[in-house]
């Protein structure tokens, strides 16, 4: 996991999908640079090493804690300069609505001392110092956290393989990723090799795709990642005749949706960093019908 899929061309898969799925060009078109922006951010960060993976504490892990939960913000340097303005570009380049108050905000944090506070006040979800950041740079709040939140994804990458590795002997059942925390995008169902009841059924496995360092776990089929919900009568998938090996899976308890590939019968198989633009129609369907994602990406937000 991790360093494989970050061999996988980006820009390939974009393009695939586009030939594919023309009637979602524009989502391609405003969210394939951001994408693109990412992969090109994990190569900036290829030497960085300024972090140190927690140790991992099985019974706390055990018990759902995720390894990076409790971590301190690693030491970023100026790398967190350069990927913001990464991600900035991109925004400006998909978002043209935005794309004067992307330009504000670049011009007001270019040269400040105190940007890495940005990241902190993101990393530690402390509101009132970025209000206060807001309130000394004087630019608007919703466009800087949406960049600075995307910045961060590509540290998350780069920590994910080292974390990933220690955990691997340890069991995660929950529906949040074991590394970060955060909520996946996607799904995969994937050819079952494994005689675990708890993980296979005749269905085959179900893997999580987290939507902010793109790490992959197990989980349970049949029940709902958000609220453990086990209820058959409650779970079900919503699918579009055309494609049926994608689709959105939706649970009545909390009213939630996830989007689904089964990829059991696929030769070619989906790139999760991409994967989720071609199927914004299910989430539009979704949220259509009230159901809420169990991730906010932006894609399915915007």
């Amino acid at each position: 996991m991790g360093k494989n899929k970050k061999k996988r061309d980006v820009q390939a898969g974009l393009f695939a999908l586009r030939t594919r799925m023309p009637a979602l060009e524009n989502i391609f078109d405003a969210f394939g640079p951001l994408v693109i922006a990412l992969e090109k951010a994990d190569d900036l960060l290829a030497d960085w090493n300024g972090y140190e993976i927690p140790e991992a504490y099985a019974p706390r892990f055990e018990q759902g804690v995720a390894l990076l939960a409790d971590m301190e913000l690693p030491e970023l340097g100026e790398k967190y300069r350069e990927v913001f303005m990464l991600v900035a570009g991109a925004v400006t380049e998909g978002l043209p609505a935005i794309s004067k108050e992307v330009d504000k905000i670049v011009a007001a944090v270019g040269e400040v001392d105190n940007f890495n506070d940005l990241a902190k006040a993101l990393w530690d979800e402390d509101s009132k110092m970025l209000r206060s950041l807001i309130d000394e740079w004087k630019i608007d709040d919703q466009t800087l956290a949406f960049i600075g939140t995307m910045a961060l994804k590509p540290f998350m990458a780069r920590m994910e393989p080292e974390a990933a590795k220690a955990i691997e002997n340890m069991a995660w059942h929950k529906g949040y990723c074991p590394v970060c925390g955060t909520f996946p995008d996607l799904a995969l169902l994937k050819k079952s090799g494994d005689d675990n009841a708890y993980l296979k059924s005749h269905g085959g496995q179900r893997w999580l795709h987290c939507s902010c360092c793109g790490h992959e776990w197990r989980f349970k089929r049949n029940t709902c990642p958000w609220c453990e919900n086990e209820d058959i009568e409650k779970l079900r998938y919503l699918q579009a005749d055309e494609r049926k090996n994608e689709r959105v899976d939706v649970c009545e308890s909390c009213k939630h949706y996830f989007v689904t590939i089964d990829t059991r019968e696929l030769t070619d198989q989906p790139d999760p960093r991409v994967a989720p633009l071609g199927l914004v129609h299910l989430d539009i369907s979704a949220q259509e019908k009230d159901y809420l994602p169990l991730a906010e990406t932006p894609w399915n937000v915007l």
